[in-house]
């Protein structure tokens, strides 16, 4: 008999939810809602390149640990890397390490940065990408590497590349991922 009693209460409860006046949320609650929606669907850039920056920076710094730059490095000496440059050109040697340097960077990057914060980067990533190879090349230059600087600044170029290659490809990846999982 209790079971039918709180049956019935709910019913009753039902009906007089039912029964009640709508009641609208105010203005300025609207304005706070709408406000949030627009900044997660429109991020500012220097938000997202800031997050971006600070991913790709302690990715380089990791990166250092295992490849050194310019001689800078948090590793022990390497025989392999010392018999690479002398074995490949110095202008190819240096791409590569620019490569290397940044392509974690670039895919931690753009696993995490949401879509929103992808699509508002836009073209000017390229951009980013330029000018964060060429300070992060400068940095390293600042903090005592001595380098043939003809040679070197193919590390620029490849550090350049290897953000574009990384960040693209594992963001189309995310894409075709997302594609297959829900349709």
């Amino acid at each position: 008999m209790k079971k039918n009693k709180n049956e019935q209460d709910i019913r009753k409860e039902f009906v007089e939810f039912i029964s009640t006046d709508q009641i609208a949320p105010g203005k300025h609650l609207d304005r706070a809602i709408l406000t949030k929606v627009k900044s997660d669907l429109h991020p500012s850039l220097w938000k997202v390149y800031g997050k971006f920056t600070m991913i790709e920076a302690a990715a380089g710094l990791a990166t250092l640990a295992i490849c050194p730059q310019f001689g800078l490095g948090f590793g022990r000496h390497n025989q392999f890397l010392h018999d690479l440059y002398s074995t490949i050109s110095p202008f190819l040697f240096y791409l590569l390490c620019g490569v290397l340097f940044v392509v974690l960077g670039a895919i931690l990057g753009s696993l995490v940065l949401n879509r929103a914060e992808i699509r508002a980067t836009g073209n000017s990533k390229y951009l980013y990408f330029a000018i964060y190879s060429t300070i992060a090349y400068l940095i390293l230059i600042t903090l005592g590497a001595e380098v043939f600087v003809v040679s070197s600044l193919a590390w620029v170029l490849g550090a350049l590349v290897g953000n574009i290659l990384a960040f693209e490809a594992v963001v189309r990846l995310r894409l075709k991922t997302l594609e297959v999982k829900f349709f």
